[in-house]
């Protein structure tokens, strides 16, 4: 029978099109944490090793102290440790009192070396969330910009998403 943390995974677009079975392989490798709020949970620039599920309560998203997002119960955060990325891009602060799953790097690492089917769509539904979040951002700064600047600075920054250099 499934317990209510393996529901609450499975309706997330993290878990989506896994089986039950599989919810349970990420759990067994994940650990359930709460904070208060306040505590920082992660800073900007700092190694990253972990992705973080919020199962209750909300999170700032701040870079440079701007508030980008507040996310809430089903978001993920930190994703990029789990796809590679080095270090932190933004610093992540309980808004309220924050029960959250911590997904670390190393086991999530073990189970994609042995192409298991869990680990995968995981990687499939996050990069969907990344896509996403890049979309955003994508129109974000084209509505910075505004009419003032000029076409050569669009260009500029098209030429830095098109170099792909790892």
């Amino acid at each position: 029978m499934p317990t209510p943390l393996l529901k609450q995974l499975q309706g997330l677009p993290m878990c989506h099109g896994l089986s039950a079975a599989q919810v349970e392989e990420l759990v067994a490798i994940a650990e359930e944490k709460s904070v208060k709020k306040g505590v920082t949970l992660f800073k900007e620039g700092e190694p990253g090793d972990v992705m973080l599920v919020v199962l209750e309560g909300k999170v700032d998203v701040t870079k440079r102290e701007a508030v980008l997002a507040t996310l809430e119960a089903g978001s993920v955060l930190g994703e990029m440790s789990l796809l590679g990325g080095d270090v932190r891009s933004a610093t992540a602060i309980a808004a309220t009192d924050l029960k959250y799953l911590a997904i670390s790097n190393g086991p999530f690492q073990k189970l994609l070396g042995k192409e298991n089917v869990a680990a995968l769509k995981v990687v499939r539904n996050l990069a969907q969330v990344m896509s996403k979040r890049l979309a955003l951002i994508n129109e974000k700064l084209v509505d910075s910009l505004g009419k003032t600047k000029k076409k050569e600075e669009l260009a500029d920054f098209g030429r830095i998403l098109n170099h792909w250099s790892f």
